[in-house]
């Protein structure tokens, strides 16, 4: 799926305080779990291009999410169920959306073609999921769509979707904190602290709409790791061009906020990133920070404990994954379509310590599954289908190694290696 770069834009200021006055009290309080175990899941998305013999009118496309394996091993069979009935409805809800917009697409080519027009755009609806969690405590997918049905400018914003792994439950915002009007309070401390420079710091409006929702429970929240996540898009409490607010309660931060069973956090986790928006985590080390990737014409920026590096290249940039390892090793790996490759090529950037070091790779790598044994064949890549094995455990995640000397593709088994680049097994 090439859907071209990414064009979010965030007011995202990093809230670096967390790295220094938290990192005593996560040390302290961090309710590390060993139990929780990782959980193996896979993301494919499917895209479609409808039109006529005139013009292209409609690109769609949606992602289903799988558990690996029957997860009868890991007592999670109810969470299988619950990712069965979840890509089900994504699939019956493509089809009525493309049954809804095809029309649509076609109406709005002949009112242009009556004013005299010759450009005629082709709508779009697409979903993704980025996989935030996915341990035997809790599933977390953060699912992102984007829409262009005529006007001005498209639409586009996220929604989160949190899942007790055992049961199989969707989480209600209730079901993991205990009182709705202190999460009120922390969720507006935090938006001043990570944005003091946002329209909404002048006025009630970001107020009033983080009680709404909160109390109607129409928040869009992943529950991550090492915290729970908040989303605002676009004008909910700020201004289109401002993009969609993000911000991060920790469980060490609001200790006596959550209920028990959700607060606890896996000694190791990966975490996906989408692209542009910003998450705050902690690291088994007791330390926190910020961290942000994206993508400019300049190439990758990786953002971390304060510090930005610029990483040169033209390269489209795909599933970003925080990996934070029990020994506070922790490291961004992200699959990019640098110029003239066919297939992606997996990217490793340390943010342990201080300012992002890019990772040196010895072979090429992708986290893809679905690339062709004979890859080296292909002119171009014209299905525009994709299968990842989303990263969840650092000691065992599948990879595709691409041998540009027998251009032959196969897959293997890694895990992160002393220096965070992949190891294969």
């Amino acid at each position: 799926m090439k859907f071209g770069k990414y064009l979010l834009k965030s007011a995202f200021v990093a809230a670096v305080l967390v790295i220094g006055s938290l990192g005593t009290v996560a040390e302290a309080d961090a309710r590390v779990d060993a139990s929780i175990r990782p959980v193996q899941l896979a993301v494919s998305g499917h895209t479609i291009w409808d039109g006529d013999a005139k013009n292209d009118l409609l690109i769609s496309s949606h992602t289903i999410v799988s558990l690996v394996g029957a997860g009868k091993d890991m007592g999670v069979e109810g969470l299988q169920k619950a990712l069965w009935d979840y890509s089900d409805k994504a699939i019956q809800l493509h089809h009525d959306i493309r049954t809804q917009m095809i029309p649509q697409a076609m109406q709005d080519r002949d009112e242009r073609l009556k004013d005299g027009g010759t450009f005629f755009p082709t709508f779009e609806s697409k979903h993704d999921v980025f996989i935030r969690r996915a341990d035997t405590l809790a599933t977390s997918l953060l699912e992102y769509s984007s829409s262009y049905e005529g006007g001005a400018h498209g639409m586009y914003g996220v929604w989160g979707r949190n899942f007790d792994s055992k049961t199989g439950k969707e989480l209600q915002l209730m079901d993991v904190f205990k009182d709705a009007n202190v999460l009120i309070g922390a969720i507006e401390t935090q938006l001043r602290r990570d944005y003091p420079n946002a329209s909404f710091i002048e006025g009630t409006l970001m107020e009033e709409m983080v009680e709404k929702m909160v109390l109607d429970c129409s928040i869009p929240w992943t529950l991550d790791p090492t915290g729970v996540s908040f989303y605002f898009n676009p004008y909910l409490i700020g201004s289109y061009s401002e993009g969609i607010f993000t911000t991060t309660i920790l469980f060490d931060e609001y200790p006596g906020l959550f209920k028990e069973k959700y607060c606890r956090m896996p000694k190791s986790y990966c975490m996906e990133l989408r692209p542009f928006l910003p998450v705050r985590t902690l690291f088994a080390d007791g330390s926190g920070t910020a961290v942000k990737i994206g993508s400019t014409d300049n190439g990758l920026f990786v953002m971390a404990n304060g510090s930005e590096l610029a990483d040169s290249g033209e390269a489209y940039l795909s599933r970003p994954v925080l990996v934070s390892l029990a020994d506070g090793r922790r490291y961004i790996y992200v699959d990019t379509l640098e110029a003239g490759d066919i297939c992606q090529r997996t990217r490793v950037y340390n943010i342990t310590n201080g300012r992002p070091v890019a990772v040196p790779m010895q072979e090429w790598l992708t986290r893809r599954g679905d690339i062709p044994e004979n890859y080296a064949q292909l002119k171009d890549d014209k299905d525009l289908d994709e299968i990842y094995y989303v990263m969840s455990n650092p000691e065992h995640f599948s990879m595709t190694k691409l041998d540009e000397g027998t251009g032959k593709a196969n897959q293997c088994y890694c895990s992160v290696g002393p220096n965070g680049a992949p190891i294969i097994k």
